[in-house]
């Protein structure tokens, strides 16, 4: 009888420690999360010299100390993007920032006319992702109205003598779209009546594709010309739809050397 007893008092005792047990684990509060990416529906584009589409976007990240104690260290952050909704990212489809909030991201030469999905990455030190909002943006763009570039020629040429000239161009504030052309107009009437044009050759608008989007040039011989004569110049920017801007209304005045 007595050891009876005894076996009912052990198996309740083992069955209020396994209860206590699971209800300690219940309570155990969990892993907070508090890594954080919110990328603009806001963005911006650059039509390339070639045709080609860059995508502009910017995004807040936030990451804090317990993350990396709880999730491992940062590896990396920046945007993946693709035509298909939440795709994985991979070596292919992502782009790498850094810097302060909100951070900026260049996705650059995608073909135009596709639509693609963004959003931003943490890639942690164990291989997983954090992956934020997913927004949608468009390489079927226009810059026809809003494209914009400020070319001011040099008062003094680089080179003159008595029938050429190398005038010197300075390409300054590109938005929107990058020239397929840039070269020189001159005349010998300051309404540049009867004037002649002269692409740059070396112009390629692959040099100045980049943060700053600016260039200079004066490398173009404009030969030809008359002895003691004085010719107005002005530069011309071309775009891939045929359009004509003189960037502004600078010009110089040169003469030619007797």
């Amino acid at each position: 009888m007595k050891t009876i007893t005894l076996f009912k008092v052990v198996s309740l005792c083992l069955l209020i420690t396994i209860l206590s047990s699971c209800s300690s684990d219940d309570e155990t509060t969990p892993l907070l999360d508090n890594r954080s990416i919110v990328t603009s529906t806001n963005t911006d584009f650059l039509i390339n010299y070639d045709g080609t589409v860059d995508l502009i976007v910017t995004g807040d990240f936030t990451i804090t100390g317990d993350d990396i104690l709880t999730f491992g260290a940062e590896e990396s952050r920046g945007f993946v993007y693709s035509t298909s909704s939440n795709e994985a990212a991979n070596s292919t489809n992502t782009i790498i920032t850094q810097g302060n909030n909100p951070l900026t991201g260049y996705i650059e030469d995608l073909p135009s006319g596709n639509d693609y999905f963004i959003r931003g990455f943490f890639k942690m030190s164990d291989g997983t992702y954090f992956y934020g909002n997913e927004i949608l943006a468009s390489t079927d763009v226009d810059a026809s109205v809003s494209r914009t570039i400020t070319l001011e020629i040099e008062s003094t040429p680089f080179f003159i003598s008595q029938t050429e000239v190398t005038p010197t161009v300075n390409i300054s504030n590109i938005s929107k779209e990058i020239p397929t052309e840039i070269g020189y107009e001159y005349s010998v009437n300051n309404d540049f009546s009867n004037s002649i044009t002269n692409t740059i050759e070396a112009y390629n608008g692959n040099n100045i594709q980049g943060v700053l989007l600016q260039a200079n040039y004066s490398t173009e011989i404009i030969t030809g010309l008359t002895p003691s004569t004085s010719y107005f110049f002005r530069p011309y920017a071309k775009y891939a739809d045929n359009t004509i801007t003189n960037g502004g209304t600078s010009i110089a005045l040169f003469t030619t050397n007797n």
